[in-house]
């Protein structure tokens, strides 16, 4: 099997796999992924299947690949830009760990394509009414420097 037949089949098998969403967030009411809930089924398909998941991070970005044992000079690069965590009553260490959580468990989502209901959707205000977008409409004569600019016709 090569490298990306091992991402594949880790996805199905993890999807296959019915696991619980064990996070809660009692704010916004909605319940999420954890770390805990995904990486003890991932490990399992790790060993089986021949691959490693290794993390790192740097101030600009994280990253996370997908390592196929069998040939380690082979992977798949998951990426997301770094960001900080600022968490109230915590000191700098913590708010790193959280960001390394947070990211890690994100970069997992995005590597074996974990899906789970928008968050940001579920902090909206479903009684709220959406305005309608505005349609573009092109520019008429403009004036520049006192030159004046007309709108370009494009074919």
């Amino acid at each position: 099997m090569n490298i990306y037949e091992k991402l594949n089949e880790a996805r199905v098998r993890f999807q296959s796999a019915n696991v619980k969403k064990s996070g809660k967030n009692t704010y916004a009411g909605y319940t999420y992924y954890e770390l805990s809930d995904i990486l003890p089924v991932i490990n399992k398909l790790a060993k089986e299947l021949k691959f490693a998941c290794i993390v790192n991070f740097t101030k600009e970005v994280a990253t996370l690949d997908f390592v196929d044992i069998e040939k380690p000079n082979e992977k798949i690069a998951f990426s997301s830009p770094m960001a900080s965590a600022s968490l109230k009553g915590c000191h700098e260490v913590q708010n790193t760990g959280a960001s390394e959580t947070y990211l890690k468990r994100y970069l997992y989502q995005n590597c074996f394509e974990i899906v789970e209901a928008d968050a940001l959707d579920m902090t909206m205000n479903p009684n709220a009414q959406q305005q309608p977008r505005q349609q573009y409409q092109q520019p008429q004569n403009r004036q520049y420097n006192g030159y004046q600019q007309q709108p370009r016709q494009y074919q």
